[in-house]
């Protein structure tokens, strides 16, 4: 039964795209104590530890595996959100050869069908996560609702209650599960102010947050924001053919029966390595897939990292989110809340018309950090975002060809963006730079 569930599923995602639309252990979030997890033995600590040889990073392994093969220290820990949502957030609480002593939180958010993994999957040099641990930062890496580290509720199971677990955007990650994780950290952390960084989608429920829920933005210091997406009015290639299709797929899930799209299911995962794999005669394929859908740029595509990339994602998205993008996508430039329709609009906002967000309320300092060749976070939204934002700096990254995936994996990205990017934030918490 199980199978023939995913191959229907699949079947149904075949079918939307053919019409243009494309356990770890877990803690009791009541205590709020970690599973902590170390790559060497402490002494006396009574803290479960866990010994891994030092290796190459590989296909195949979990997001703590990922970090605990490179001798990095790593806590786990369950939030729960105000409407149920549990969420798994990583922490790594400092560098491979550091000590545990006071240190800025810094919270690390993915992007669309991403996970926490997206930022650890390099090798230590070029890994976000890695790199901001070693340069002085409490680095926390959340998992937004749904993907493949926090399919969990209170209430409903994803796999059974598909229809009631699946009723959210990208609004609600903003609304919800950014604000659960920030108190999570500032408890823990005991401080009042973390610093956020966040890549695509993780921009986009940064300026949710702090435009809906004004209040925290006195507990940011700096954000910086990685190809950024408010407007999407000029997003290009594959992704803008497909969102002129965005009704097409709202009445298509319907009809299917679909709320949840490319989870990583086995079945999903399987095609994905069997396809990626770097034996694969077809393994091209895989980068120019992605490259149709943010921007060419072969020279600093690391192909080695794709049989990871494939095994870790993707990591599933509601029709509800994708549906939000593709609006944005056809609205005119404005970036609104989901729209429901005039009846839908008029029970949810009490208006005709889905609300646009008052980017105003956001005083946060906000670095967007851009790039030429991005299909999705194309210069001229980002432009006009930052035109809308009060406290803002636009910042090029030095190359003409870096796209929207380059944030994270690029060969260069270390010269490019994070060495920058990197002693931008030290400067404002007052650290030296890198």
């Amino acid at each position: 039964m199980h199978v023939n569930s995913e191959v229907q599923n699949y079947e149904a995602l075949i079918a939307l795209f053919l019409l243009g639309v494309s356990n770890g252990v877990t803690q009791n979030i009541t205590t709020s104590y970690p599973r902590r997890l170390w790559a060497e033995d402490e002494a006396n600590s009574g803290i479960l530890s866990v010994k891994m040889p030092l290796s190459p990073l590989t296909s195949g392994s979990s997001m703590p595996e990922l970090v605990l093969s490179q001798g990095y220290p790593l806590e786990e820990y369950e939030v729960v959100t105000e409407d149920g949502y549990i969420l798994t957030v990583f922490r790594i609480p400092y560098g491979k050869n550091q000590t545990s002593s006071p240190k800025t939180p810094l919270l690390l958010q993915h992007g669309l069908f991403s996970t926490s993994a997206s930022w650890v999957i390099s090798e230590p040099y070029k890994g976000l996560g890695f790199v901001l641990a070693d340069a002085g930062f409490d680095v926390w890496l959340s998992n937004s609702r749904g993907t493949t580290y926090s399919r969990k509720h209170i209430k409903y199971n994803p796999n059974v209650d598909k229809k009631e677990f699946f009723n959210y955007s990208f609004h609600e990650m903003g609304y919800y599960d950014l604000p659960a994780v920030i108190d999570f950290m500032l408890n823990k952390s005991d401080t009042s102010q973390i610093i956020y960084v966040g890549h695509s989608q993780g921009t986009t429920e940064f300026y949710v947050m702090a435009s809906t829920r004004p209040e925290y933005n006195a507990k940011v210091k700096v954000s910086a924001t990685m190809a950024p997406i408010a407007h999407f009015t000029h997003c290009k290639g594959t992704v803008k053919i497909l969102s002129d299709f965005t009704g097409v797929l709202g009445v298509a899930a319907k009809v299917l029966g679909l709320y949840e799209v490319l989870s990583n299911s086995p079945l999903i995962h399987l095609v994905d390595t069997t396809l990626c794999r770097k034996s694969s005669a077809i393994e091209a394929l895989c980068s120019n897939f992605l490259f149709a859908l943010t921007g060419f740029d072969a020279k600093q595509f690391n192909e080695s990292l794709i049989p990871m990339i494939v095994d870790q994602g993707p990591s599933g998205a509601s029709v509800k989110q994708l549906t939000h993008f593709g609006q944005l996508a056809n609205n005119g430039g404005k970036f609104s809340m989901y729209d429901y329709g005039s009846t839908g609009n008029r029970e949810h906002y009490g208006q005709d018309t889905a609300p646009e967000y008052d980017l105003t309320k956001i005083t946060v300092a906000t670095n967007l950090h851009y790039s030429l060749n991005d299909w999705l976070a194309d210069v001229e939204d980002v432009k006009k975002l930052h035109s809308r934002l009060t406290k803002s700096k636009l910042i090029e990254v030095p190359y003409p060809a870096f796209n929207h995936l380059d944030f994270l994996w690029a060969k260069d990205v270390r010269p490019l963006l994070y060495n920058n990017m990197i002693s931008m934030l030290k400067e404002s918490v007052g650290q030296a730079g890198i």
